[in-house]
């Protein structure tokens, strides 16, 4: 994994907040690693919808 240097602040709703930590410990991950995941996981959706251009 590549040196994580950049740091990325949000506001969400406390509800958003809920639902991220319940996610977290349905997995056993921390939140970091779960929008890590997630982030990773758009790299997939961009090189679809560009192969349906």
């Amino acid at each position: 994994m590549a040196k994580q240097t950049e740091r990325l602040e949000i506001r969400i709703t406390a509800d958003e907040l809920k639902t991220l930590e319940l996610y977290c410990q349905l997995v056993d991950l921390n939140k970091s690693d779960v929008l890590r995941e997630y982030i990773q996981s758009l790299k997939k959706k961009i090189k679809k919808m560009n192969s349906n251009v």
